[in-house]
């Protein structure tokens, strides 16, 4: 009986296993929107950065008059929402989808802002507050990715020609 050729046999096992890594470029686009999406509810919404303003600017903002003259403000929130006419926010956004990620950016004028808030005790990209519920939805999207590529490679034959 001949020997299988253990060079072909590992190739095939290769070739098959790699693509148990594969993410479509919708599921990495669909990520991508999640991510600024849920950056978005979790800061405005929920309000999860915490603190407090400054009394003056509390009162402004609350009032309706902390935007600039001629631009309308989006939010009277007298907590941390990091929203007064909701273009910071709004601008995070996917840029670049590629096959083994997702990309998001902001204009640098709104990553300027972004720092000024840093600076203040106000992280849009709070590792614990925001991106870590973040992390733990996007973990769970690419596994049920993974169980369905290993799913349909398990049921794929495998085609051995001998001689």
């Amino acid at each position: 009986m001949p020997r299988l050729n253990q060079n072909a046999m590992a190739q095939i096992r290769k070739s098959q296993a790699s693509r148990i890594v594969d993410i479509p470029l919708n599921s990495w686009e669909d990520i991508g929107d999640f991510i600024g999406n849920e950056v978005r509810r979790l800061v405005r919404n929920k309000k999860v950065l915490g603190g407090s303003y400054n009394p003056f600017y509390k009162n402004l903002k609350t009032s309706g008059k902390a935007s600039p003259s001629g631009v309308p403000q989006s939010s009277t929130s007298g907590k941390p929402d990091l929203t007064l006419t909701g273009k910071m926010l709004d601008d995070l956004s996917r840029e670049k989808v590629s096959k083994t990620q997702v990309e998001l950016g902001m204009l640098e004028y709104n990553i300027e802002k972004m720092k000024g808030n840093i600076k203040r005790g106000w992280d849009m990209l709070d590792n614990s507050k925001v991106l870590k519920p973040i992390t733990n939805n996007v973990e769970k999207r690419l596994g049920k990715q993974f169980d369905k590529n290993i799913r349909k490679w398990s049921k794929d034959d495998i085609v051995i020609q001998i001689g």
